[in-house]
């Protein structure tokens, strides 16, 4: 019984790591999301699946919108949603009605100064380094900042991030490297992951015919502890 459930478990936690993969292909093209990795974990309790989110930066994409913006390596945007602050590497901004930055879905960009960022007038624009300006005059810079353990980053949606460590290990970034009229990719590398789902089907299947297998024997064990009685 212990190897069948061994086995089950196995099974089940390969079938989670092919809907990661599957996730990940499926947000191929959305900007700034950050594919996930996974690896079979054992336990006192036979087998898991561990997750991680793979933070390295994807490629650049010129837009020509003055207000897109990437972040050159290390770095979150900082917006402001209605579950609270939340970090992000999607850099696709707009102005809303009242003239405040915000994202496509309406969480407003915060400054480096925590407040939400207000361009009202007339020609506004991202900066490279991150400053906003109107009409050439600066008004905001925007909010930049990185974590020392990005394990206590929890991804929340396509391409947002909460934190979970404490409050004061939220550390602005003095001197972002910001591009602006630019996006940045998601990093998942389509060709390789398509590599790890055949893997991780085979994988599975294998362990499939394990479980069958186990299954045919303790079949066996009872139609032949039954003929006993």
């Amino acid at each position: 019984m212990d190897g069948f459930f061994n086995a089950y478990a196995a099974l089940e936690a390969r079938l989670r790591m092919v809907d990661v993969i599957a996730n990940n292909l499926a947000n191929a093209q959305t900007t700034g999301f950050k594919r996930d990795f996974s690896r079979m974990l054992e336990t006192e309790d036979g087998f898991t699946l561990g997750t991680q989110v793979d933070l390295t930066t994807g490629e650049f994409m010129p837009t020509g919108s003055q207000l897109d913006a990437a972040i050159d390596g290390p770095g979150f945007f900082v917006v402001q949603t209605s579950n609270g602050v939340r970090y992000t590497r999607n850099g696709s901004f707009l102005l809303s009605s009242d003239g405040e930055l915000v994202t496509k879905d309406g969480a407003k960009v915060l400054s480096s100064n925590g407040s939400p960022i207000t361009a009202q007038g007339g020609d506004v624009s991202i900066q490279d380094g991150g400053m906003v300006t109107v009409d050439g005059n600066e008004v905001a810079t925007l909010k930049i900042v990185t974590f020392p353990n990005a394990m206590h980053l929890q991804k929340e949606g396509l391409y947002r991030f909460d934190w979970n460590g404490l409050p004061e290990e939220v550390q602005a970034l003095p001197e972002p490297r910001v591009k602006s009229g630019s996006l940045e990719r998601s990093n998942v590398n389509p060709i390789n992951e398509m590599v790890h789902l055949m893997t991780a089907y085979r994988e599975f299947e294998a362990v499939q015919r394990t479980v069958k297998t186990l299954m045919n024997e303790m079949n066996g064990k009872l139609i032949q502890t039954l003929g006993s009685l």
